[in-house]
């Protein structure tokens, strides 16, 4: 766990008995690293490699999920359980995953992608940080939004899925240093019908049938709740059953080893994120975190 706390998001790190915190500076190298310099980084027998330092036919962690993906487990998953991808399939879904990291670079922090136009929301909430979206010119104070059919007109929230330029970026808090942590793509799609997604078949997506959201600002207040109970909070229930998304945890050092589409993450407390690497949470990340299918 310390090694891949010290990779920087970009950066490949290579590690074995002989070499420890060697990074790879130009992405040409990637290809050429003997498998020997990747390492058992988790301890779980799988030979693991940082996303930009992926060797090819090996599994690493993020080609190999277990368990039912976490909390909010849709029914269309019933029965259904997540294991090791293909050596092709893992290196596709690799450089899906490196394209999103090169992307998101540009927003290390709340307050850069904030100053480039991304929009909170989602406040800080337990378990996933913010959520933050690039809304252009959309407002819900439209007399044209239909908040029982929505559409986003103007927005990437629409039916189509880029793995590469996820709808919402995830923060550790709300201040302006709050750090980058993860990802959520949302996708319109039937609600009987979760959208193809990425290589392989471990994101599962999920849905929020109704968000409350306090209309001048574009800030969700709850889910699911009671038409008088959103309203209380100065909100309007936004029908939402249609919408789908998923998560992948692959910004360092928010990683999440046994399931990198797990809805959540451990070390994101209701009252704060925890960034002490020795903290029981971070141990959990290596570990089992699925919930019941709901």
């Amino acid at each position: 766990m310390v090694i891949i706390l010290f990779c920087g998001p970009l950066a490949g790190c290579i590690s074995n008995e002989e070499i420890e915190n060697t990074y790879i500076e130009d992405d040409s190298e990637l290809n050429q690293i003997d498998v020997d310099f990747c390492g058992d980084l988790d301890g779980d027998g799988e030979i693991d490699c940082p996303l930009s330092g992926y060797i090819p036919e090996t599994t690493p962690w993020w080609c190999n999920s277990t368990g039912i993906g976490g909390h909010h487990v849709d029914p269309a998953y019933d029965g259904m359980e997540k294991g090791a991808l293909s050596y092709s399939d893992c290196e596709n879904l690799t450089a899906e995953f490196q394209e999103v990291l090169a992307w998101a670079s540009q927003w290390p922090t709340l307050g850069e992608a904030e100053d480039s136009g991304f929009h909170m929301l989602v406040g800080y909430t337990e378990g996933m940080g913010t959520h933050h979206a690039r809304l252009e010119n959309f407002s819900m104070s439209d007399e044209e939004f239909d908040f029982n059919e929505p559409e986003f007109l103007g927005t990437n929230l629409d039916t189509e899925f880029d793995f590469a330029q996820p709808e919402f970026l995830m923060f550790s808090g709300e201040e302006r240093d709050s750090e980058l942590v993860g990802f959520a793509w949302y996708v319109h799609a039937p609600s009987d019908t979760p959208p193809e997604g990425f290589t392989g078949e471990n994101d599962w997506w999920h849905r929020h049938d109704s968000l409350c959201f306090q209309v001048d600002i574009m800030l969700v207040m709850g889910e699911n709740l009671e038409d008088e109970d959103c309203s209380n909070r100065d909100g309007q229930n936004v029908a939402l059953d249609e919408f789908w998304m998923s998560h992948a945890w692959i910004v360092r050092p928010w990683l999440t080893h046994e399931d990198v589409f797990t809805n959540h993450h451990p070390c994101l407390k209701e009252d704060g994120a925890i960034t002490d690497p020795e903290a029981e949470c971070w141990m959990e990340t290596m570990g089992h975190v699925g919930h019941d299918i709901e």
